[in-house]
Formats: structure tokens, sequence, C-alpha cells
């Protein structure tokens, strides 16, 4: 209990929510809900599974491993162990996931952006969270005290908002199986479980800073249990959001169903709020993804100075190149992006999983099997897609 007391549990908290909560969080659950419609109760429970229970699972994991990804992923092999962590930071970075971020945001303030185009607007927002992140000791303050509270209030009155209208839905044509099982799918996509991994590094680091600096609290024991309660607190936070925005879309799906989704939450947010409080929608996009391109750039940053011995280039030299990356692929639109993302991640996201599981085991109950857990897991994952 005296750890609910900490204000920095609380920011933290609320940070480590933004880190998760970006571009995909976003659209995820409200094409599921219109997708699912009435459906919906089973297909969120398959949702929180792999959304909710994920992260958390991989945030516990790599914790244990005090945020050495590398040992992390390196226990199935040195070098699949690298391909695999090059992979995923690929997926996770400038390549894909960031530049869905910077989409999604555009499609959010398209509206009031005259003929601007996305690709000065990229730039211009690259720059923006550059100077946001500058020095990057700052971005668990900014992230918890100020553009966390704001997104989740913008969130929770459109989510309301959506639940107390009258809306239109109708009876899907799907199993209650094919339901669950497009709620687990969709889950996949957020990939927070891999974010999990990679964010350890920072939520560790930034953490124990804070601790440190304001609470005046030192030791592994107590920092581990800060960092779960945090987790857990941005983990209910989550699965709150999430849950709202199914039942929101799953109750409104007549009205959504031909609406792109990156615009789905512009939309809700229109049709129940009116013309001029719909604009919420925007801001709560725009700030999702900030937060998440944030906590991602200050992520890779370190891993390429540390990991790639570059410890020399200075952390806004890296996150400035990152951030150009990231801006010059957003470019190719949220369709091309996924086009790539989704196949890459429904092969290799089981067994990761069973990667997380098999970790946390070792580290816990000394269970010394990985390698076979691992690839035999792949093995039918690719055979199930294919065959």
């Amino acid at each position: 209990m005296k750890l609910l007391k900490s204000p920095t549990i609380w920011i933290s908290s609320f940070a480590i929510f933004s880190m998760f909560f970006g571009a995909g969080n976003v659209v995820f659950p409200l094409l599921l809900g219109v997708e699912a419609k009435t459906k919906i109760p089973l297909a969120n429970i398959g949702l929180l599974i792999t959304s909710i229970g994920g992260p958390l699972l991989g945030l516990f994991s790599a914790i244990l491993f005090k945020g050495n990804f590398k040992e992390f992923f390196c226990r199935i092999g040195k070098v699949p162990g690298y391909l695999l962590m090059i992979l995923t930071s690929l997926l996770l970075g400038p390549f894909a996931v960031m530049p869905r971020c910077l989409v999604v945001a555009f499609a959010s303030l398209e509206s009031f952006l005259g003929n601007l185009s996305i690709f000065p607007f990229s730039f211009i927002i690259s720059g923006i969270i550059f100077l946001l992140i500058y020095k990057k000791n700052n971005v668990l303050s900014v992230l918890g005290s100020f553009l966390s509270p704001i997104l989740i209030g913008s969130l929770l009155i459109i989510i309301i908002r959506a639940l107390f209208l009258p809306g239109y839905t109708e009876a899907p044509s799907i199993s209650n199986t094919t339901a669950f099982k497009l709620g687990l799918i969709t889950g996949y996509d957020t990939m927070d479980l891999i974010a999990s991994i990679f964010f350890s590094v920072s939520i560790w680091t930034l953490l124990k800073t804070r601790l440190k600096l304001v609470d005046h609290k030192v030791g592994a024991r107590y920092e581990i249990k800060a960092i779960l309660a945090s987790g857990a607190i941005a983990g209910i936070l989550l699965g709150l959001i999430y849950t709202g925005f199914s039942l929101s879309t799953a109750t409104h799906s007549l009205d959504l169903i031909n609406t792109e989704p990156e615009r789905l939450l512009t939309t809700l947010a229109y049709k129940t709020l009116g013309p001029v409080f719909g604009g919420i929608a925007n801001i709560a996009i725009a700030l999702a993804c900030l937060t998440t391109i944030m906590g991602l750039t200050v992520t890779f940053s370190e891993i390429i100075r540390k990991d790639f011995h570059l410890s020399k280039i200075p952390h806004s030299t890296i996150a400035l190149l990152l951030l150009a990356v990231t801006a010059l692929f957003s470019n190719l639109g949220f369709s091309k992006i996924m086009a790539f993302i989704h196949p890459t991640v429904e092969l290799f996201y089981p067994a990761i999983i069973v990667l997380t599981i098999c970790n946390a085991g070792s580290k816990l109950f000394n269970f010394k099997p990985i390698k076979i857990p691992f690839y035999a897991t792949l093995a039918l994952t690719f055979a199930l897609k294919h065959f």
C-alpha cells in the first residue's frame, strides 16, 4: 500500500500507459468492435489476453533480466537471437510502428491542416517530438505528469458518451470461437509484448532515476516492486480503454462499417460529441501517437548507443536520425505499413510468447528448456499458417 501512495508510481504508471498506447492501440480495439459486433464480449476477452496479459508478462520477464534484452533473446542461440532482436527492433522502430503512429496522427488532424500533405507534416511533428525528448531524463515526467492525463481524460469522454448514446448493430456471421480468435490476433497487431521487452530498459532506467532523486529510495527489491506496481496500474488503464473502445464501436457498428481504420476514433467522436467537441478525438489520437513515438525513440536511441558500441554519439543525434527515418517511412501510408507488419507478427508472436514464459521460468524456477519450445512453436505456427 505504501507504494500506491508514491506520486512516482502513478506518474510511472501513466508513462508506461503512454508508451504502449500508440496508433495500433487506438485502431485495433475499435476495429475489433466493428467486426465482432454483438459478439464483442468474447472477442474482447481474446484481445485482453494478448494486448494486456502479453505486455505485462513481457515487462515482468524482461525486468527479471534487468532490461538485458540481448540475454533475453539470445537464449535461443546467439545468431538467431540477434536476428530476432533486429527483426523486432525494425518493426517497432522507424520502419513500421513509429511511422504508423505518424500516419494515424496525420489522419486525425487532417481536417485542420488545410492543404498540408503528410510529407511536411511528418517532419514538423518529428521536430516537435525531438524537442520534447532532447533531454531523455525528462521523458518520464513529460509523459506521466502532462501528456498522459490529458490523453486518458479525452479517451474516457469519448467512450462514456458513445456508450450512453443509442446505436445500431447486428449479429455477425462468425462463431463464438472465431470471435475469440479474432480478439487474440487483434492483440498481436498491437505488438505490445515485443514492445514491453524493449521498453523495460527505458522504464527501468527512468524509474530508478526518479526513485533515487525524488523518493530517495534505492535497492533492487524496491525498484522491482515499483515497476510491477506501475505496470499493473498501466495494464488496468489499458484494459479499461480497450474494452471501452471495442464496446463503443460494437454499439455503433452499422454507422462505422465503411470507415477507414485510422479514422474510426475521429468518426466515432464526431458522431457522439458533435462537430465542436469531436475535436477531442483528434487530440486523443495525436497524443497517443506522440507519446508512443517518444517512448520508442528514447528506447532505441539507448539500444543503438549501448549495444552497437556507439556511446560516443550523443543521444540527441541518434534520436534525430531515428525521427528523420520515421518521417520518411510514414509516407508509405497505413495500409502498406500493415501489409508487412501483420504477416510477420502473426508468424513470430506465438513463439515470442513461449520465449517470454520460458525466460521467466528460467529466472524463477531454474527452468532450462528454451530452444525446443521456441522452435517447435515457430514451426507449428508456420505449418498452421501455410498448410
